[in-house]
């Protein structure tokens, strides 16, 4: 039986929890990843508003290093970091929950940063909400809202979407609802146009952050070490893949080879030398190519036999025709010559048998 041991079923209920929790692991890990990116195609991507840009005459570069290389950047410069997990953040007016001090010292020296995604708090507002902007109106999706009075760009009664904060020589403007311009919000025109306008302010050059949602270049690959196939399949689908095949191949190798039972002894073959000599004696007599020593052999120990057999037969006439047939078999010119010629021969010798009696 499958479970009859208890150690096999413990092995198989472990194997189950392993690839569950890979599943709950890599599933909604790989989902949240493509969440805010410019090279999503999902609902919740930015791929639809990147390249509406790019058509707009504002192309946006894709930064994909981590924040304390943004002084390379060449100042002043326009950063657009896409956040949505960031409402889980719950230090709601500090800016240390948001941005880590390289970049708020990135910041002071006169760049800009709009950020998407601020954390807020739940209020009363419908979740789906039209609001009339400059650009024209656009459709907010979410109900949380800010109560920051100072540097407004964008409010309603409930409270606060966009504002603006000072940061040394530079400014940060923060934007509540994270999917402002999702791929999701391409037939609303108006939210396009409202991002494209709170990056272009400044007249910088402008990039959007895909550090953030794990895309690195080449540079940033080597200088963290993960260049390997390991770390390459933790930020891809194909770890997923790699985790269900080796769950698979370990349960067929489990049931293909020891199946959960008891080991069988093998039943052991009984000898029998006789027929074990014999096997290789016609071996023997077939390389060696010598049908004629096969028949004299055995004419050597049938004839007897038969001659006997012959002496039963009750008609004359009978067991003259039978003593020619022998006596034709026997004869040195009848004897096969080759292995068409003995299996020939033998065929006519078991017929001859066959019409005798047995012997008494």
């Amino acid at each position: 039986m499958l479970f009859k041991s208890r150690r096999n079923l413990v092995i198989l209920l472990a194997i189950a929890v392993v690839a569950v929790a890979a599943l709950l692991w890599t599933g909604p890990g790989q989902a949240d990843h493509l969440q805010g990116s410019t090279y999503s195609t999902t609902p919740g991507g930015y791929g639809a508003w990147w390249q509406w840009m790019e058509k707009a005459g504002t192309p946006v570069q894709r930064w994909r290093k981590p924040g304390d290389k943004l002084t390379t950047l060449s100042s002043p410069a326009t950063l657009l970091k896409i956040n949505p997990r960031s409402i889980l953040n719950f230090s709601p007016y500090d800016d240390g929950g948001s941005i880590n001090p390289s970049e708020s010292e990135w910041l002071a020296q006169g760049n800009r940063l709009v950020y998407l995604g601020r954390w807020a708090e739940l209020t009363d507002a419908p979740f789906t909400q039209t609001l009339v902007t400059d650009q024209g109106p656009i459709r907010i999706q979410g109900r949380r809202r800010s109560p920051q009075q100072e540097g407004k760009i964008l409010a309603d009664k409930y409270g606060t979407l966009i504002w603006r904060q000072r940061q040394g020589k530079g400014e940060i403007i923060w934007v509540v609802p994270p999917f402002l311009a999702a791929n999701a919000f391409q037939d609303e025109p108006a939210n396009f146009a409202l991002l494209q306008s709170l990056l272009t302010e400044g007249h910088n050059p402008l990039w959007v952050d895909e550090y953030l949602h794990g895309y690195k270049d080449a540079e940033t690959l080597q200088q963290e070490g993960v260049e390997s196939v390991w770390a390459y399949l933790q930020n891809t689908p194909l770890l997923l893949i790699f985790l269900q095949s080796l769950v698979v191949v370990t349960l067929l190798a489990i049931f293909g080879n020891r199946r959960f039972g008891q080991p069988q002894t093998p039943p052991s073959l009984a000898s029998n030398n006789n027929q074990a000599y014999i096997n290789a004696l016609a071996q023997v007599l077939e390389k060696g190519d010598r049908p004629q020593f096969v028949v004299q052999q055995l004419l050597q120990a049938e004839s007897p036999s038969l001659e006997r057999r012959l002496g039963n037969l009750p008609a004359a006439q009978a067991k003259e025709a039978m003593a020619g047939l022998l006596t034709n078999l026997s004869h040195p010119d009848k004897l096969p010559k080759n292995e068409r010629d003995l299996r020939v021969w033998l065929k006519q010798w078991q017929q001859l048998q066959a019409q005798l009696p047995p012997s008494s």
